[in-house]
């Protein structure tokens, strides 16, 4: 036998370079994979019939796209409806034609912001969820930490809906304490029976906060306000909710308030020394505080303590000084939710 010659182990050895290389490459190429999104997406009802919903989504999810799923649900219970890594899902508006997942269908896959869901049965409730996800074409990721929600369509009315309200604007607006004041007007209301204020923390989540009566039939223009008595201290989500004498439920848009910042704390006296004027007392950042002032002499014995409660964020109050009081030196002392503030007061005549 002839022994192989030197050219054929270098060709051997190039070849299990040259697979070596393609391996690694097509290793890499199927180790990366596509990452889901880091933030999930709401979804959020507009108006709700008997057989369909408008449904928004929101922008607070972070996917190139989202994938809406939605299932039937005795008495709007949760069920489990979350899209399955690398499965692609064919989404279709009339519900129960969509692609099956767990025990509902999907009804809405792709980069848009709303979508009307049609063929519902009436007075059913319905579970709905929204993953984000993402995608290069061949694989998909989803965020399954999105918001889900219920809702209940509208069982058959007896005669023909009325018309929904002609809602002209809903706004609100917030005072220097941070307090909300919700304003809304309609052009036109037919057989109305009540508008309720949903207050959200996150966009996603409302819970009702005030009910008030509506016209029930009207053709003039109406003007409706609501004051919150809750002040606000982070950014704040309203919506309306209008309900017909039949049930049927229609939804505003919301609107979103922030709080007013809160000013740096601030106290002052002046006059200071009082050269025998009146001194006034300067509070910034207290507003809705109740506090304790307490007056004191150079020797820390107390001479007088009071009350205060300022309403607005900046006050100026008179510091009501104990009559025929002597020339000398006192000490302030201002207690606060973030503690005691010590001011030094010189009296002169």
């Amino acid at each position: 036998m002839v022994p192989p010659s030197t050219s054929f182990y270098m060709n051997l050895r190039f070849l299990a370079l040259a697979v070596g290389l393609a391996s690694g490459l097509f290793s890499h190429s199927t180790s990366a994979q596509v990452v889901a999104p880091s933030t999930g997406g709401s979804v959020s009802p507009v108006r709700v019939t008997t057989t369909t919903v408008d449904l928004v989504f929101g922008d607070s999810g972070t996917g190139q796209g989202r994938v809406v799923t939605m299932a039937a649900s005795p008495g709007g219970m949760p069920v489990p409806l979350a899209p399955a890594d690398s499965t692609f899902y064919t989404a279709n508006t009339i519900y129960g034609q969509g692609t099956a997942l767990g025990k509902g269908f999907v009804v809405y896959n792709g980069t848009g912001r709303s979508a009307t869901i049609t063929g519902l049965q009436p007075n059913t409730y319905y579970y709905i969820t929204n993953a984000e996800y993402n995608t290069d074409g061949t694989s998909i990721a989803y965020n399954n930490r999105s918001s889900s929600m219920a809702i209940s369509t509208r069982a058959v009315p007896v005669s023909p809906a009325p018309l929904a309200v002609e809602l002209t604007a809903f706004a609100g607006t917030i005072d220097a304490n941070s307090m909300a004041l919700l304003q809304w007007s309609t052009a036109t209301e037919r057989n109305t029976s009540y508008f309720a204020v949903e207050r959200s923390s996150d966009g996603v989540y409302f819970s009702e906060a005030n009910r008030m009566a509506a016209a029930g039939t009207s053709s003039q223009s109406l003007a409706y306000h609501w004051p919150d008595s809750k002040r606000l201290t982070q950014p704040t989500y309203y919506r309306l909710r209008q309900v017909d004498l039949d049930g049927t439920v229609h939804y505003s848009s919301s609107i979103v308030l922030s709080p007013v910042p809160l000013l740096a704390r601030r106290v002052e006296i002046y006059p200071n020394p009082s050269v025998g004027k009146p001194v006034q007392l300067l509070l910034q950042g207290f507003a809705g505080e109740t506090l304790t002032l307490q007056i004191a002499d150079a020797l820390g014995r107390p001479i007088s303590i009071q009350t205060l409660a300022p309403m607005t964020a900046q006050s100026t109050t008179p510091l009501p000084l104990p009559t025929s009081l002597a020339a000398g030196t006192y000490f302030i002392t201002l207690a606060s939710s973030d503690g005691p503030v010590q001011k030094r007061l010189i009296v002169s005549n």
